[in-house]
């Protein structure tokens, strides 16, 4: 019955039968009426349908600039279980990943949904974490990926914080690192807040500044970590987007400040291309990697922005991302080791009309 049912991605006629079946699946944490429409007139989400009234569905969303997608959701109409349309439909949703060449598929599921597991898992799904107090009724659930090529880094169960203002990217993926350097560190938001105080530029565009380099190298070396600065070349970061001259001062006066303390404090700040032989070699030698580099191919956002490097393989950049943007339905599963292929790393790296490029390098001593 379900091989004669056909597959195609819906339509915005398809609104009304996808909420009336959204209903009928699921007792919490359902998807609204205005997140659907928003999902099937966005180009980077694909909702997969089976049958011309829909009796199943497959929400696939992609993310800008990576090589991941997730599977934010799947259901069946009961009257239409059991006959292989989910099966039917995950093999749809990983040939459409694979013609966008995203090879990396992640979806999480109730761990008291034991039949969806063993069809992920028999799929070639496999655990990477349990999400304690995932959904709305306090109950788990567990974070699976697939990986569609070989060859390729397999993530580690890495903790994730994530950023709780809009200007402290750079503590936030400090803090990941820190935690990953010391897996019983205990650090929040506070530690958050005085990274930034000790980091911050002062000002930027527009709102609070962000953390320099030279701010970050500074703060980490005052935790008394092995810490090398480096960057492409000794401008003053970010002062170009700057206008008021007496905030340009300010950026300018904080700058040489941590310049002055980062000599006194015998931290390397070397001027290189920052490539990716070298931060190869930096994970070679047991650093810890914060890189600076620009959304615009993440988010078509002209920001600066700090994420966490996590590994290198032949084909991807994995970095920990500590924005989680939620206009786009993303949750920690979208931001943790998200795969950039090389190619694309080398447009994400560097900032402003004059590609700034910089990276904190940071170990224990």
């Amino acid at each position: 019955m379900s091989q004669s049912l056909p597959l195609r991605r819906a339509q915005r006629s398809d609104l009304d039968q996808l909420v009336a079946l959204e209903s009928r699946c699921f007792t919490s944490d359902k998807i609204s009426r205005r997140s659907f429409r928003q999902f099937l007139e966005s180009d980077l989400n694909q909702v997969l349908v089976a049958g011309e009234i829909p009796v199943a569905y497959l929400l696939l969303l992609f993310r800008r600039g990576t090589s991941m997608a997730r599977i934010y959701s799947l259901a069946v109409d009961e009257s239409h279980r059991g006959q292989g349309l989910a099966r039917r439909l995950l093999q749809a949703a990983e040939q459409n990943a694979l013609e966008r060449r995203i090879l990396f598929l992640r979806l999480e599921v109730a761990t008291t949904n034991h039949a969806a597991i063993a069809l992920y898992q028999a799929m070639g799904y496999h655990p990477i974490k349990r999400l304690s107090g995932y959904y709305q009724d306090g109950s788990d659930g567990l974070r699976l990926e697939k990986r569609l090529g070989r060859n390729l880094a397999k993530p580690e169960r890495l903790d994730f914080y994530a950023q709780t203002t809009d200007f402290t990217c750079g503590p936030a993926a400090a803090i990941m690192a820190m935690r990953h350097l010391d897996p019983v560190l205990q650090l929040g938001r506070i530690d958050e807040i005085n990274l930034w105080r000790e980091a911050t530029t002062v000002f930027m565009t527009q709102g609070h500044g962000g953390c320099s380099p030279q701010g970050l190298a500074l703060a980490l070396t005052k935790r008394d970590y092995d810490v090398r600065l480096l960057q492409s070349s000794d401008r003053i970061p970010f002062i170009d987007s700057v206008r008021n001259p007496d905030k340009k001062a300010v950026i300018e006066l904080t700058h040489y400040h941590f310049i002055d303390e980062l000599k006194n404090r015998c931290t390397p700040c070397e001027t290189t291309s920052i490539d990716e032989a070298e931060l190869r070699q930096a994970f070679n030698e047991g650093f810890e990697i914060l890189l600076l580099i620009s959304t615009y191919q993440l988010n078509r956002n002209k920001a600066p922005h700090w994420v966490w490097l996590v590994a290198l393989d032949d084909q991807f950049a994995y970095i920990n991302d500590p924005d989680i943007n939620s206009a786009e339905h993303c949750s920690s599963l979208d931001n943790v080791h998200i795969p950039i292929p090389l190619i694309s790393l080398k447009k994400l790296l560097g900032y402003g009309k004059h590609t700034y490029r910089a990276a904190v390098l940071f170990r224990n001593k």
